[in-house]
């Protein structure tokens, strides 16, 4: 039995459009699967769902 490879989504904020938090996943078929969180608690919003979605995430930052 083939043990499958759990890909983390990726949740970091938009560069182009700062408080917009975005969670993106590859699936191992390609399939792929993308939610923007926006407002209030955009961050914590977008982790809460990457973990209830995905169960693993890696959180990027990038520099400005």
């Amino acid at each position: 039995m083939k043990q499958l490879d759990i890909q983390p989504a990726l949740v970091f904020e938009d560069r182009m459009y700062p408080g917009e938090w975005r969670v993106d996943w590859t699936g191992e078929d390609g399939e792929q699967e993308l939610a923007i969180f926006s407002g209030r608690n955009a961050r914590e919003r977008a982790i809460r769902y990457a973990e209830r979605q995905y169960g693993v995430f890696q959180e990027l930052s990038f520099e400005r």
